[in-house]
């Protein structure tokens, strides 16, 4: 079984203490080989905010290359661990670049059927903070969440039981990993999910001109054939179906109304109003 960790974190600090340490319990239930891909290794500059990996597609990306390296990793392993401590009650600054990144994904979701678990070092009071970012993209990137798991590692030396309390969640949260991991589930998204496939492609049936990449993915996964309910094949409910229909039809009157019909039609690239 390989398994990828994405560490947005230091090679000696908290977080990778836990991660070590859910590996070792993983190990202990089977055969695992886990590669550590810390995010320092690879340097990407910051996020210029170009859109050019969402209206284009991402090998437009100026740092194409090194996310693509590691996107690679991800495809082709088993299952995915993001790891982040809690910096200012988000994830590190490291992770959250490597997240814009690849946050074209939710327009364009491909690791359907890829289980992903979340770590990180942080407090109960910054454990929703910390995890929003990182559980945002897995859940439209096309993930199965597994679970996510925080432990609290103060800087302080522990007592016997307060350590045997960390341990025993790291080996339940381990147990739970490697269980859903020998299992093969099928694909139900959850209604929210299946409302943003149909608000996406009727946005880019609105605006395929600026909207280039997704246009032309919607159209590659043939979602705008009549009986097309997914980006691929899943159990969806009738009810959710015709819901998500229902939001879609209404999305694209709200949408046409707001704006210029004329000006879209004649822009071939990304468009900024101006105040």
């Amino acid at each position: 079984m390989k398994i990828l960790a994405i560490m947005g974190c230091r090679k000696d600090g908290n977080t990778s203490e836990i991660v070590k340490y859910f590996e070792s319990k993983m190990k202990s239930l089977g055969e695992v080989n886990l590669e550590y891909l810390y995010l320092s290794d690879y340097p990407i500059d910051f996020c210029v905010g170009c859109h050019n990996c969402i209206f284009i597609g991402e090998d437009k990306c100026p740092h194409y290359d090194a996310v693509r390296g590691i996107e690679n990793k991800i495809l082709s392993s088993d299952g995915i661990i993001l790891a982040s401590p809690g910096y200012m009650f988000s994830v590190t600054g490291i992770m959250k670049n490597f997240l814009d990144h690849v946050a074209y994904n939710c327009h364009r979701p491909k690791y359907f059927g890829k289980k992903i678990y979340l770590i990180s070092s942080c407090t109960k009071w910054q454990e929703k903070t910390v995890f929003g970012p990182m559980e945002a993209w897995t859940s439209a990137a096309g993930f199965k969440l597994s679970g996510k798991t925080y432990v609290d590692m103060l800087p302080l030396p522990f007592n016997d039981k307060e350590l045997n309390m960390r341990r025993g969640k790291l080996d339940k949260a381990a147990l739970g990993f490697w269980s859903d991991l020998k299992t093969q589930a099928e694909l139900k998204p959850v209604m929210g999910n299946i409302i943003v496939f149909h608000v996406f492609r009727t946005l880019c049936k609105i605006a395929p001109n600026i909207l280039r990449a997704d246009y032309h993915y919607f159209k590659e996964i043939k979602a705008y054939d009549k009986n097309s309910k997914w980006y691929v094949p899943a159990r969806i409910s009738f009810f959710s179906h015709r819901f998500a229909t229902f939001m879609e039809k209404k999305m694209e009157k709200e949408i046409t109304k707001l704006i210029d019909i004329e000006k879209l039609n004649g822009e071939t690239q990304v468009y900024k109003n101006k105040l």
